[in-house]
């Protein structure tokens, strides 16, 4: 959910939906009360020091865990010193000072990029008390943004994850046009991933073209990094891009032409190597592909939610629903 901000009634509707979220993710009242003044403080920040950003807020939940991660996104002047910035009683706007301090310490996790000519992002996770902590560690850390065309209620397009044996599945879809129809053919591609037994790129995407035959189709990408083996596996049918990227190189994966559901005369599986500093980027085309992550130094280190925050903030075409899922090994 995507909620813009460039005054002070817009921080409250922010805090509002912030508060709605922990609700529906159960979370009590201690741990609704800190999302609450954490994602005011945010949003507060988005006016007082950018002029206007958007907050970005992603219920996260699963049968283990549940998590909600709050995002201040802006294209403001950035922080010139990320380490006073964070002791409190230091404010550039004439205010307490108290409030990036303030906000790690209310979150359960807190990570910042900002800097001259990139703005600022500000990701914070609040976690419900009663999470479960018995899973296995992840060696995969995934994130993404996904958000419909304006007007528009609901995504056509959609991204989910799976692991199994050691690997991790990951898709991208873009249901055709947008909408309710659209999202529908997301939907279903989703499923068949969540229940599919056939667990290489190529198979799933047969699977998903033979479910899709009774919506109106998607383009779809799906990749299986291992982890084990250090390779990577990737097959696609339509406009869905992806690329490994590292500080150094950049290694596009192609997808065939076709519409999973409708054509897909050709589906073929494609095996790239996948060393520790690579990053997997996924998108649908509303985003455009002129990005560049050289452009942000420092952008490397950082959570691939924030990866994806800041190409949806600067390359979002603003004409269709948009997706980017980022991954990189931990």
């Amino acid at each position: 959910m995507l909620i813009e901000v460039s005054e002070s009634s817009q921080a409250g509707e922010a805090r509002r939906r912030a508060v709605e979220c922990a609700e529906e993710l159960e979370f009590d009242e201690a741990r609704r009360g800190a999302v609450a003044i954490a994602t005011a403080e945010m949003a507060s920040n988005l006016v007082k020091h950018a002029g206007k950003g958007c907050i970005l807020l992603q219920p996260i939940h699963d049968d283990d865990h549940s998590m909600l991660r709050v995002m201040a996104i802006d294209r403001g002047p950035g922080i010139a010193d990320l380490s006073k910035a964070m002791v409190d009683g230091h404010s550039t706007a004439g205010s307490m000072g108290t409030g990036l301090g303030a906000i790690r310490r209310l979150s359960d996790s807190f990570e910042i990029y900002s800097g001259p000519q990139v703005g600022t992002i500000i990701q914070v996770d609040f976690r419900a008390r009663n999470s479960g902590h018995g899973k296995e560690p992840a060696r995969v850390e995934i994130g993404a943004v996904s958000e419909p065309i304006t007007g528009e209620k609901v995504c056509g397009d959609g991204w989910a994850i799976r692991s199994i044996a050691g690997s991790t599945l990951m898709l991208v879809v873009d249901g055709l046009g947008h909408g309710i129809l659209a999202n529908e053919a997301a939907q279903e591609a989703k499923r068949v991933l969540a229940e599919t037994r056939s667990f290489e790129p190529h198979n799933i995407v047969l699977d998903v073209h033979a479910a899709l035959k009774k919506t109106r189709g998607a383009a779809m990408a799906i990749a299986k990094l291992d982890l084990d083996n250090r390779i990577l596996k990737f097959a696609g049918v339509g406009n869905i891009s992806a690329r490994i990227v590292s500080a150094g190189s950049s290694r596009g994966l192609p997808s065939h032409n076709g519409t999973l559901g409708q054509i897909a005369s050709r589906v073929q599986e494609f095996t790239y190597p996948w060393n520790a500093q690579d990053v997997l980027i996924m998108h649908s085309d509303g985003l455009a592909t002129r990005w560049n992550l050289q452009q942000y130094p420092g952008i490397w280190s950082k959570h691939p939610s924030i990866i994806a925050a800041i190409l949806h903030r600067d390359f979002s075409r603003g004409r269709d629903d948009v997706t980017v899922l980022v991954a990189k090994s931990l």
